[in-house]
């Protein structure tokens, strides 16, 4: 259920980053809280390897930021989605990596910025259907 809810947030988000190129701060706060439901649901998670995952993906994260390759909230989305999916968000930003080259492709001759937010949801949907 709760992979449900995070799908539809990631598709909101999508929707949103497309029709303004950027993300409001309830995706990621969302994302966030229903990700500690996760724990409380299930105790067997260890907390710990969650944060130290997390904190490396926001360090990688906030390196392509700092370069301009990825928006802001981009980085806020996909550490809150960290929590949730675990080691599972390297999967989730590779997927998301290879559909964001697939259709930047396409798209990069009519615009100079293409939104992430699209393939992160994509690839999160591949990755929840495929486990």
């Amino acid at each position: 259920m709760i992979k449900i809810l995070i799908l539809i947030i990631l598709f909101f988000a999508a929707v949103e980053d497309i029709k303004k190129m950027e993300v409001g701060h309830i995706y990621p706060a969302s994302i966030l809280a229903l990700s500690f439901v996760n724990f409380f649901l299930k105790p067997y998670i260890l907390l710990k390897f969650y944060l130290v995952n997390s904190l490396l993906l926001f360090a990688v994260l906030f390196l392509f930021w700092l370069l301009g390759g990825i928006g802001g909230e981009d980085v806020k989305i996909l550490t809150a989605l960290s929590f949730y999916s675990g080691f599972k968000i390297w999967d989730i930003l590779l997927w998301a990596s290879v559909i964001f080259i697939f259709y930047s492709l396409i798209l990069r001759k009519f615009r100079t910025k293409l939104p992430f937010m699209p393939a992160v949801f994509a690839g999160a949907l591949l990755n929840f259907l495929l486990i």
